[in-house]
């Protein structure tokens, strides 16, 4: 499959307005490295997809910092790039286990150690080079190093923004079975644990390896709120509903965990309106 094929034809039509022309050829050389994997693998093409909605979120919050035409493109290169170490990290695990291999360091070394991000950025943009890396380097980690550079910083956020703001789409709409292993009617049954509950009442994230159960894991996709950086965002996670609809999905049966669920939704409710409050009426879709 070639980026002429009409599957490709059709990421490379849902692309963001970005005014630099280079990133139409960015998109062709990316698809053609994908193209390079199974296809036909379910994870592959979810990560495609997810490739391109984030490329879509670091657009939206690219403009809505006002950067300017130049940084817009690097926001949205990030974004391009940002996951490719998932596709190596799926051939050889099957797995998008980050205990196996991080991916994110696969990207680096794919890009930067092997040389692949001469494939993408043209030279009179090599001055860039030290910011992509970075924002890809620490896109997942659970928290940014201190001390970053303040045009590292800017970068590493946006991206680690728009990377969650479509982990929110996958939650609200793909089957509960091929995230947890679980029904939703069996995650009804489950419980939090109180590690989960006391943690993000605190307004904290969850520690990956601290979560005891589902509903924990489940959880602490809700608390990527707390780790993010942007009134923007919290904007677009308020006008696309996908948040009312991760909320719903996990309907426990035992009434201490129902109540507990009620705290949770009220106070994930609140802690959005607030932070879009900060926004100066922002709208996702202007």
């Amino acid at each position: 499959m070639t980026p002429d094929s009409t599957v490709f034809s059709q990421y490379l039509s849902s692309l963001p307005p970005v005014s630099e022309p280079n990133f139409l050829e960015n998109a062709k050389t990316f698809l053609t490295f994908a193209s390079g994997f199974d296809l036909a693998d379910p994870k592959i093409e979810l990560k495609l997809r997810h490739t391109f909605h984030v490329v879509d979120a670091c657009f939206y919050l690219a403009r809505a910092l006002k950067l300017s035409d130049e940084e817009t493109y690097i926001a949205c290169l990030i974004g391009l790039l940002h996951d490719v170490g998932r596709f190596e990290q799926l051939t050889r695990f099957h797995s998008f286990d980050d205990s196996l291999i991080p991916h994110a360091k696969l990207s680096v070394e794919f890009l930067f150690l092997d040389g692949h991000i001469q494939d993408y950025l043209a030279p009179k943009y090599e001055a860039w080079s030290p910011v992509i890396e970075a924002a890809i380097e620490y896109h997942g980690v659970f928290q940014v190093p201190d001390g970053l550079p303040e045009n590292l910083l800017l970068f590493t956020r946006l991206i680690r923004d728009a990377d969650k703001l479509d982990n929110f789409r996958v939650k609200a709409t793909d089957s509960m079975e091929a995230m947890l292993d679980v029904t939703e009617a069996d995650l009804s049954r489950e419980s939090l644990s109180d590690y989960a509950y006391e943690t993000f009442m605190k307004k904290e994230p969850l520690i990956n390896s601290l979560r005891e159960t589902r509903p924990d894991m489940w959880l602490s996709y809700v608390a990527y709120l707390f780790d993010l950086n942007f009134p923007a965002s919290f904007v677009w996670i308020l006008e696309s509903g996908y948040m009312e609809k991760i909320l719903r999905r996990y309907a426990p049966i035992d009434p201490e965990d129902k109540k507990r669920w009620q705290k949770i939704s009220g106070l994930t409710r609140s802690y959005i309106q607030e932070n879009c409050g900060l926004s100066e009426n922002l709208s996702a879709r202007s």
